[in-house]
């Protein structure tokens, strides 16, 4: 008949089994090794267990011993790293390096058991009942283990009754827990080796172990900021990601690249583009493009009938620069607004060709006219464009009598008449964002902030054809940069100072004061006076310092239009 404690100790293993199983399944793939390391070892320690107690002569048992030996040495400092990384504390790579060394210093006193003195003087194998076990006399190498045991022990509880009393950044449930595991486990080890019961006593505590660690590990992953942050945006993710080395050779993509670029399932990893599809050809030349000293250029391109934007920036492992990273989203809807406008501006040129100032009136109704369809799905900003483009008269009219700014008409005539343009991008952001009665969350307010894009690629197409190059090149400027800050905080480009066109500077402080001293359906409209204020205490962060004393000098004009344009 087969002995109980030999089926304990087999359904221990099984049990051990299964929970590394669901571990596997539960657990994140891009969190920390310590866990799962922690369940391996575990669960190998058990096995370890059961060929001691089924060892049939002395060199079995000692073989099976150092398999056991493993859980013990090597267990302590995989929990000690898990509860570190817990408590938010990072340990340099050379201490961990150093408490790995350590420990299979250790361990190789172990594994000299049956040919040195070091770990056991003496060993002999002793069976009672069909189980069998060592009867050993301790040598050096043995007492170095227990003092590695309670050196792990008390730094393990130190640590623990630290961050219990005094810091408040760590679950104090998660804590409890592996508080929990580290006293049991370090306490039964200590009796049941006194006791001569450690096949009975440990595989159990090592099975409860597990069952608390894998109630821990399932309740830390909202803890987990990297990791539910990283899970998040995968979920909601819209965008192809695909990667190459610095040396051009394809790296990988997602699942979102291989369904817009079906032919990249044959690509294959490591091996150089060969450009012989299409999109192998489309990412040689893109990446030819790209310098290597550039942060991060954006280019379009086409494959078949749908349009792509892409982001290529440079793909880091840890601190090093190993490549270059790929970010494409599908555009073919602005650009199917784009070529509707650009065809609607070229039927318009070729109408009026012979009617030059006729062309320019119809032009700028146009562009009004746009702009106003823009704002009349824009339920927040009713009669901005108007406003905002009054003061935009004002105030280039104030900076036209400081001669020293040497501003040309042509400039200040090319400033005011694309004005109305500047939320032009608008059109191609969604109704149901656009006309939101409320703020936007996060996830709004990125889709938002593409308008300033959007609007320069409308506006370079809807008057490249017809308009001086640089009133273009001014109107693309309003439009992309009205939303860059001063101190480089501002969107898209993160432009800092005067990097941002004059004409973006200007629009900024108009297209801000508007929107202080006019209600909105998500705030209340402040007083002329607090406006002022704001402009002005945010000048050399949000706004062009040098433009400060121009706006204070056209203080009452404005206020005074807004008095007229409000009550109207």
């Amino acid at each position: 008949m087969t002995n109980p404690l030999i089926v304990y100790v087999g359904i221990t293993v099984v049990l051990s089994l299964i929970n590394t199983i669901s571990l596997i399944k539960v657990y994140p793939r891009s969190a920390n090794t310590f866990y799962p390391s922690s369940f391996y070892i575990a669960t190998i320690t058990n096995f370890g267990f059961l060929f001691q107690i089924l060892s049939s002569n002395i060199e079995e048992a000692l073989l099976a011993n150092k398999i056991v030996l493993t859980g013990g040495i090597f267990l302590p400092p995989f929990l000690l790293m898990a509860l570190l990384n817990l408590c938010h504390i990072k340990i340099p790579v050379f201490y961990r390096m150093a408490l790995f060394f350590f420990s299979s210093g250790v361990y190789l006193f172990a594994i000299t058991s049956g040919y040195t003195d070091i770990f056991y003087s003496n060993a002999e194998l002793v069976t009672v009942n069909g189980i069998s076990k060592i009867k050993a006399d301790f040598g050096p190498g043995y007492y170095l283990f227990c003092m590695q045991l309670a050196a792990y022990g008390v730094t393990y509880l130190g640590i623990i009754i630290f961050f219990l009393f005094h810091r408040k950044n760590v679950s104090f449930q998660n804590l409890c827990s592996l508080a929990f595991i580290g006293a049991v486990t370090l306490a039964s080890f200590a009796i049941s080796k006194k006791m001569g019961m450690e096949s009975l006593v440990i595989p159990a505590v090592f099975l409860m172990d597990e069952y608390i660690l894998l109630i821990l590990v399932h309740r830390m992953g909202k803890y987990d900021i990297e990791t539910t942050v990283l899970n998040s945006l995968v979920q909601s993710n819209t965008s192809a990601y695909v990667t190459f080395s610095k040396s051009k050779r394809y790296i990988g993509c997602n699942e979102i690249a291989r369904s817009f670029f079906p032919e990249m399932q044959a690509l294959r990893v490591d091996y150089p583009l060969s450009n012989k599809t299409e999109i192998e050809k489309t990412f040689s030349k893109l990446l030819d493009q790209f310098s290597p000293d550039d942060l991060n250029k954006t280019m379009y391109f086409q494959i078949g009938r749908r349009h792509y934007k892409c982001l290529i920036k440079h793909l880091f492992h840890g601190n090093s620069d190993c490549g270059y990273m790929m970010r494409i989203e599908d555009d073919t809807r602005t650009q199917r607004y784009i070529r509707f406008l650009d065809k609607y501006n070229k039927e318009l040129v070729n109408d009026v060709q012979d009617k030059d100032s006729h062309i320019q009136a119809m032009q700028e109704q146009m562009i009004v006219g746009m702009a106003n369809m823009v704002e009349n799905r824009d339920s927040n900003t009713g009669g901005h464009i108007k406003r905002t483009s009054q003061v935009i008269r004002i105030l280039i009219s104030e900076m036209r009598k400081d001669t020293r700014l040497g501003l040309s008409s042509k400039f200040c005539r090319a400033v005011v008449k694309t004005a109305p343009m500047h939320d032009l991008g608008k059109i191609a952001v969604d109704d149901i964002i656009l006309r939101k009665p409320g703020k936007f969350t996060n996830d709004e307010y990125q889709i938002m902030k593409t308008h300033a894009e959007k609007g320069a690629a409308i506006v370079e197409n809807l008057l490249r054809d017809i308009e001086d190059p640089e009133l273009v090149t001014i109107a693309k400027n309003i439009a992309n940069y009205h939303h860059e800050l001063w101190n480089g905080d501002g969107y898209p480009e993160h432009l800092k100072g005067t990097q941002i066109p004059l004409e973006a500077r200007i629009m900024a402080i108009a297209d801000v004061y508007d929107a202080l001293v006019s209600q909105r359906c998500y705030k209340e409209k402040f007083s002329y006076n607090e406006a002022y204020d704001t402009i002005i205490n945010s000048m050399g962060t949000q706004f062009d310092p040098s433009l400060k004393p121009y706006f204070v000098n056209c203080r009452e004009e404005l206020e005074a239009y807004y008095d007229s344009a409000l009550v109207s």
